[in-house]
């Protein structure tokens, strides 16, 4: 982090240091202007050092703009037209409902539901169970039918593409074997 901080007030020295020199060049500021004059005739080399360092922050600034312009855009709430208005429903309550769609199949206090919206507003729905008393193969499908027909029904949104991953439930390790850092006694 220091590095970074470092790095962005080096560019912005620079950039200071660069705005003054070519406004001293515009208008007279006295012995800035001639300080700036001087240095551009006695040491080529930091011009083109500036030149080097101007022409980088383009190229990052370019970056950034292309970044920002063709990112795909994920939208936090769904927004549901009634004929009274509109309804907007936050994503955390999607996921709040498709969690809750589950209880029958498994113990939803080993679920996990994360749910991104696309630009027609369809969901992709992504459900991690760390439970495996079950069939697997069944209860995906179980899971899949259920969340798809929570979110119809609830909130009226389609989903597009539901995945199903099973994790391992985590194994305590014993506390005389496992535990290398146990308490010293002196």
């Amino acid at each position: 982090m220091r590095i970074v901080k470092l790095f962005i007030a080096l560019v912005l020295i620079v950039g200071i240091f660069g705005i003054v020199g070519l406004y001293s060049q515009i208008v007279d500021l006295g012995v800035v202007t001639t300080f700036f004059r001087n240095l551009f005739f006695q040491s080529d080399y930091l011009f083109y050092l500036y030149q080097i360092i101007l022409f980088a922050l383009l190229a990052l600034l370019l970056l950034t703009f292309l970044i920002i312009v063709f990112k795909p855009i994920g939208k936090k709430a769904i927004h549901i037209k009634k004929d009274t208005g509109q309804v907007n429903v936050p994503l955390h309550s999607l996921e709040s409902i498709a969690k809750s769609s589950l209880h029958t199949i498994t113990n939803t206090d080993n679920v996990q539901v994360n749910i991104t919206l696309n630009k027609q507003q369809l969901a992709n729905v992504e459900v991690t169970v760390t439970d495996h008393k079950h069939h697997l193969f069944t209860t995906g499908k179980q899971i899949e039918e259920q969340v798809a027909q929570a979110l119809k029904k609830m909130a009226m949104v389609e989903t597009e593409k539901i995945k199903v991953i099973f994790k391992k439930p985590k194994v305590e390790a014993d506390v005389l074997t496992g535990n290398k850092k146990a308490t010293r006694v002196i």
